[in-house]
């Protein structure tokens, strides 16, 4: 029998398999924070380090900008791909089917 997945069930799914600094560090360079990690956002002209991630919560917010979410939604905004293609991207680093 086939199971059929919802591209929500998908994504949330990755999202939790995902670990959201692993993922920003390939592509910034996080420092330690009072609360949470911080780099340089790169979706608006930053230099005050305005994008936190917080590993125990597994998020990003960048407090410029305002842009926010988890492993997909960072990957969907770095990349510029749509949902389905960040989710492809993100299970394919993790290896997941």
């Amino acid at each position: 029998m086939r199971l059929l997945m919802s591209l929500n069930t998908i994504a949330d799914y990755v999202q939790q398999e995902a670990d959201l600094v692993k993922i920003v560090s390939e592509y910034l360079t996080l420092v330690p924070g009072s609360k949470a990690l911080k780099a340089n956002c790169p979706f608006h002209k930053d230099n005050s380090g305005s994008l936190m991630v917080s590993p125990s919560k597994n998020i990003f917010r960048c407090f410029g900008c305002g842009k926010d979410g988890g492993p997909v939604e960072f990957l969907m905004a770095i990349e510029g791909q749509s949902r389905e293609q960040a989710v492809k991207l993100l299970a394919a680093k993790l290896n997941l089917p």
